[in-house]
């Protein structure tokens, strides 16, 4: 899982699953959920991403207890 924030375009990226999605799907303004082939969700972008949440608050690592790395690339 990668979590990026697009500065340029203020967008906020969840990926889950490391592969390109065939389908995307608007589920509401600006909050858009790629899926695989069969169904599963690869990734979320939320546009916008400052107007929706705090990102002063984002974090990457640090969390409370042990942080594990998993293997594996993300693109």
């Amino acid at each position: 899982m990668n979590i990026a924030y697009f500065k340029d375009r203020d967008a906020l990226y969840l990926e889950l699953s490391p592969e390109d999605p065939a389908h995307a799907w608007e589920a509401q303004e600006g909050i858009v959920i790629n899926l695989s082939e069969d169904g599963r969700v690869v990734g979320i972008e939320i546009e916008h991403a400052s107007q929706r949440a705090d990102l002063s608050m984002l974090r990457v690592g640090d969390f409370p207890g042990e942080v594990h790395a998993v293997e594996g690339s993300a693109h």
